[in-house]
């Protein structure tokens, strides 16, 4: 907190006029609204206050009009997001909340407080948090509205059977990769054993024992570990395309079957133990390529996260959520403040402020007025309305840019398509290379002319070009997204930088987004720091983000008997018999000339 004070215990945002003081801890704190007093009084209750010396990050504000979730129990929300298990069911949801370890530490731990629920697993860096819990014993809803209270809002997973696949991939390739970790260093140092009898004075039966171990070990590593680079090249050949996985199954193969048949014959080398460990390197290296690939959904869940999985349709004058995919052409949706939209139509309300960045990067609100267009992604500002739907699901402009983000992802760039076609005249070369230089050596020493040989295939294998280009892209599309910029072309990256000249189509996309006041100029006889105080005092709390720009006095705020916001013009406040406005030139001044 602040040491002024002025500032909420939980979220660390400014306190407003409806500041709100409890004990936590024995020590009285402040709070700017009933949503966090309350979260802080349920956190210090449950024991885990050390949330709040362990973040490093403000937390998210609660907001306590927003926690229903009883749509979420619907069978088909359950049927499309929830996974069946031995223990119970799993989802994954996704929050923007999260900023720290600290915030991922709370979560799990505040979950795990429910009894229903069997395990968490909350990560701060991609926002996810995968529930698994009971269902007969608490509703889905119940999770939902525990995460809500903290302030770590939930989202539906955008595509919940890619997640599935994902964690299947994920954890088929971390085993594989124990399991070589874990064999590559047994195998080596059964072989230091045959390395260091440099005398020979072994006995055979002893060396014998120690290369039909080592065999024993390998095997698993080679065939169940290495199947990623095995099948790789069987495809590879059937496509008639060779690449890395040809050489690296290729080496991997060669050094193995060449030393069970030093082992059979009795011969003097053997090579499982670089079998193994070249397995393990390059399984490492794909599962980090593989993870960086992955992260570059980051810009998808972005997306995701604005287009909301429920809405409020009105009926008979009554507000029913139901799921987005039953909303169709015609239906009246009620737009509440602070919501995203979930389908493109016509605005039925007078005014509305909406923010569009998502969609046209304009960081400045945008007044939508009665009849025309808001869009599906928009999110709506400090005060609530109406819409007629007109478009819905595939045919809004949030999803058709959704489908050009992901075609983006799934394209190869020239970059990376380049990348395959030398890799594939690499390889041939290679193996090329390699021929001459076992003949070479058999002609000199030809005990060493097939470990020289399986050393150049091995130092040969193309995994910078094949692995380091597209992870390299990937990482560079994600921290773009993670930034505001989203990719829609896959070569996008590649004609940067023979752009010599760039044009912006709005002022708007220039600004950092953050707004100040530049200037305070009175129009009449009026005290400049009571005028500041006035103007934070009714828009603090406020969605708008124009209300940042009032800085924070000194003094608390004053308190109004009645705040009402104008769409497209501003806010008055009431107090003591006295209206006061803030907003636009023609609203709040009208007497006033241009």
């Amino acid at each position: 907190m602040d040491d002024n004070g002025s500032a909420c215990f939980h979220c660390l945002e400014p306190l407003g006029y409806n500041a709100v003081t409890l004990t936590i801890s024995d020590a009285p704190q402040r709070f700017c609204c009933n949503g966090c007093a309350h979260a802080a009084l349920w956190i210090d209750r449950e024991g885990l206050g050390d949330y709040y010396r362990l973040r490093t990050k403000e937390s998210g504000r609660v907001d306590a009009s927003a926690l229903d979730y009883s749509a979420w129990d619907r069978e088909q929300i359950q049927r499309t997001h929830v996974v069946s298990t031995p223990e119970g069911a799993r989802i994954t949801l996704l929050s923007d909340g999260m900023h720290c370890a600290a915030c991922a530490w709370l979560i799990q731990n505040a979950l795990l407080k429910i009894p229903a629920v069997l395990a968490v697993d909350a990560n701060a860096i991609t926002g996810r948090i995968d529930v698994t819990w009971k269902p007969e014993a608490a509703q889905l809803s119940v999770i939902c509205r525990r995460l809500a209270e903290l302030g770590y809002r939930p989202y539906l997973s955008v595509n919940e059977a890619y997640e599935r696949n994902q964690r299947k991939e994920r954890n088929r390739l971390l085993l594989k990769l124990g399991l070589a970790a874990l064999v590559t260093t047994q195998t080596m140092m059964f072989s230091e054993a045959l390395y260091l009898d440099t005398a020979k004075a072994m006995p055979l039966a002893t060396r014998d024992f120690f290369r039909w171990l080592t065999f024993l070990l390998c095997s698993p590593v080679v065939f169940y570990s290495g199947s990623e680079f095995i099948r790789g090249m069987l495809r590879e050949l059937r496509q008639r395309q060779l690449g890395m996985d040809t050489l690296a199954a290729s080496s991997i193969l060669l050094a193995y079957f060449a030393s069970l048949y030093q082992t059979v014959t009795g011969g003097d080398h053997i090579w499982f133990d670089a079998a193994a460990m070249f397995v393990f390197f390059l399984l490492s290296a794909r599962i980090l390529e593989r993870f960086a690939r992955r992260s570059a959904r980051a810009q998808v869940d972005l997306l995701a996260r604005a287009q909301p999985q429920f809405a409020w349709r009105t009926q008979d004058g009554l507000k029913v959520q139901c799921p987005v995919e039953q909303v169709n052409p015609g239906d009246v949706l009620f737009l509440p403040a602070g919501e995203a939209v979930a389908a493109d139509g016509i605005l039925l309300s007078e005014a509305l402020d909406v923010d569009e960045s998502l969609l046209t990067g304009e960081s400045a609100l945008q007044t939508r007025r009665q009849g025309e267009w808001i869009l599906a992604g928009s999110v709506i500002g400090a005060t609530s309305g109406e819409m007629r739907v007109e478009e819905t699901g595939a045919q809004t402009r949030l999803s058709q840019i959704l489908r050009l983000v992901q075609q983006a992802q799934n394209t190869k760039p020239k970059e990376h398509l380049w990348a395959e076609r030398l890799a594939s005249r690499f390889v041939v070369l290679m193996f090329g290379v390699t021929v001459m230089a076992f003949a070479v050596w058999w002609q000199i020493q030809p005990d060493k002319a097939f470990s020289v040989a399986l050393a150049v295939l091995v130092a040969a294998c193309p995994c910078a070009l094949t692995l380091a280009v597209p992870a390299a892209l990937s990482s560079a599309i994600d921290a773009l997204a993670r930034q505001g910029v989203l990719v829609l072309s896959p070569d996008a990256l590649a004609k940067l930088p023979a752009v010599s000249q760039v044009v912006f189509d709005k002022t708007g996309t220039l600004t950092t987004g953050q707004t100040r006041i530049s200037a305070v100029r009175l129009l009449a006889a009026a005290d400049e720091a009571y005028v500041r105080i006035l103007a934070y005092s009714l828009e603090v709390g406020s969605k708008h983000p124009l209300a940042a720009a009032f800085e924070q006095p000194a003094v608390a705020p004053l308190a109004f008997e009645t705040l009402h916001v104008v769409a497209g013009q501003g806010v008055t406040g009431r107090m003591e018999n006295c209206e006061y406005r803030l907003g636009k030139a023609a609203f709040a001044a009208p007497e006033q000339p241009d």
